[in-house]
């Protein structure tokens, strides 16, 4: 994503922060993995490191980029340097604004230098010129930083990946994902893990995978582990104008944090001197906080009300991996020999070369390796693609010429027609008449409109009144049901209560009264005979047997009569 603006503040230009340090957070030190490829990154810039140098003169006036000195002093200083070109001495030094030379060349006549030095003079020479490579390059990179994926076990394919990880978000959050491309990296050897690099397309897909919740347990049947959390691309992050330099820091980013939990990092910003500003970089983790903040344009902190704007970051600088050159890739390349992007030695072969480790640009001579972004040409390259990326940026459409200026134009006066002929007092009255005749009957119209919204907000108000008396009687019956619904509960328990007694009186009756009142029967019926065996009282005998049958019927819960 290429952010609109296309602005670079004076502010910005002026203090030109680049460093950023102080930072308050949970993963300042992101790991970097060499096997990731190279990001694009929003290429409209806040600032850059150093001021651009100029680059050779141009001989191709189709080269719109950059215009021709016309002071007299610059005129003296070309044909001055002509002059000294046409001698037979020429001392050639390519040198960068305020940066020591890294190759000093004499030589006397066309033939001296050898194909070497010759490569490395043009490459030096020519590496400001902005190529179509370089452009295209900035262009054309993912624009956020891949989320790597390492897996232990199995073989698991991109495809996989992408429609795992698409099924899961959808199914499980309702959430749809854009993922722009997924990339398998080979296992080096030794390792007994392989990683996968998932590429997504737009903020809002990135911000909600930074969520390692919203993350499967498992893809194709096999474990993973994220080893490390992407770093937060610009367009999830914001510049705070403004911030005084004597305020405590780390207050400030509490107080920040307190208020907006969505904010992970806070950096205090620093020009090319290593100097803090008043600026402040904040990265969040969530879209619709950040389009939020910069929809205000505004932040309050402990009561301190800042201007917030949308943070630029650097583009993307094409280096040539086979002679450290900058603007052209490695196909394109016409050194013979290899550079070593460590100690900058001329070889044959890269990978038998045997390195001193010795830190040495070839660019600007300085303890740093030929390809790192701390070069000071390599930062001036970086100044100048920005430029043109934003020069194309603002070209307006229609090859760069407004649309309000034609100057290729002819008058032809029987390309327009006439004007009307003028109006009699007559036809004039007669137009007036009907006129006023329609915009009566518009009127009448409205009057009836109007009497008939007036029926319908009469209509309309009824209905809502309706709607409350409803609502209060939802609520009431809703309440009843409440009550019946409590009162079942407890009529529930007292059946259960009234089920245990019955069933406790049922066993005290059947094991301890009954069997005890015919104990009781038998006693009484064998003391109501006499000495002789012959019944004293048959009448108290024929009692007992019925009372007896009786309990017996009713143990067995058959029907009996008194």
């Amino acid at each position: 994503m290429i952010s609109n603006s296309t602005i670079i503040s004076s502010d910005y230009l002026n203090d030109n922060p680049v460093l950023e340090t102080n930072v308050i957070g949970t993963d300042v030190n992101h790991p970097i993995h060499n096997d990731v490829p190279p990001l694009k990154v929003n290429l409209n810039l806040t600032e850059t490191t150093v001021t651009s140098i100029r680059r050779p003169i141009q001989t191709d006036d189709s080269d719109s980029d950059f215009q021709r000195a016309n002071n007299k002093r610059s005129q003296r200083k070309i044909r001055k340097s002509k002059e000294n070109y046409d001698s037979q001495g020429v001392s050639v030094n390519i040198t960068a604004s305020g940066v020591n030379p890294a190759h000093d060349y004499t030589f006397d006549g066309p033939d001296v230098r050898t194909n070497e030095s010759q490569d490395q003079v043009n490459r030096l020479t020519h590496q400001m010129v902005i190529s179509n490579e370089s452009t295209r390059y900035a262009l054309t990179r993912y624009p956020f930083p891949p989320f790597v994926i390492r897996f232990s076990s199995g073989k698991v394919t991109a495809n996989q990946v992408r429609e795992c990880l698409i099924d899961h978000c959808g199914k499980k959050f309702q959430t749809s994902i854009q993922i722009l491309n997924c990339r398998t990296l080979t296992a080096i050897n030794g390792n007994d893990y392989y990683d996968s690099l998932v590429y997504v397309k737009d903020v809002m897909s990135f911000s909600f995978l930074l969520d390692q919740s919203h993350w499967p347990s498992s893809v194709g049947s096999e474990n993973f582990v994220l080893p490390s959390t992407p770093t937060i691309p610009p367009q999830l992050c914001l510049l705070i104008k403004n911030v005084d330099l004597n305020i405590d820091f780390d207050d400030f980013c509490e107080d920040l944090k307190v208020q907006y939990p969505e904010v992970k990092n806070i950096i205090r910003m620093k020009n090319k001197f290593q100097n803090d500003i008043k600026m402040i970089k904040i990265e969040l983790i969530s879209s619709a906080v950040r389009d939020k903040l910069l929809n205000d344009k505004r932040i309050i902190i402990n009561y301190i009300n800042y201007d917030v704007s949308e943070y630029l970051a650097p583009a993307t600088v094409l280096i040539c991996s086979k002679c450290m050159g900058i603007g052209h890739f490695r196909k394109q390349c016409t050194q013979v020999k290899d550079t070593c992007k460590t100690c900058g030695d001329l070889v044959n072969d890269i990978k038998k070369h045997n390195c001193s480790n010795t830190e040495k640009c070839i660019h600007c001579t300085q303890n740093h390796k030929s390809n790192s972004l701390k070069c000071p040409m390599i930062k001036s390259f970086r100044a100048e693609l920005t430029k043109k990326i934003l020069h194309l940026n603002d070209q307006p459409a229609h090859g760069g010429k407004s649309a309000h200026t034609n100057t290729s134009y002819v008058f032809n006066s029987s390309l327009f027609p006439p004007p009307p002929l003028p109006i009699s007092n007559s036809s004039a009255s007669l137009i007036n008449n009907s006129m006023i005749s329609k915009l009566d009957v518009l009127i009448n119209t409205l009057s009836e409109v109007k009497s008939q919204l007036t029926n319908l907000e009469a209509k309309h108000e009824q209905f809502e009144k309706f709607i409350l008396l409803k609502n209060l009687n939802d609520d009431n019956v809703k309440a009843d049901l409440l009550v019946l619904s409590n009162n079942q509960d407890k009529l529930k328990k007292d059946v259960v209560q009234q089920s245990v007694l019955i069933t406790r009186h049922e066993n005290m009756f059947n094991k301890l009264f009954t069997p005890m009142i015919e104990d009781i029967c038998l006693f009484i019926t064998s003391q109501n005979v006499d000495i002789n065996g012959r019944t004293l009282d048959a009448d108290i005998k024929c009692k007992l047997e019925r009372y007896r049958l009786q309990m017996k019927k009713a143990q067995e819960g058959k029907h009996f009569t008194n």
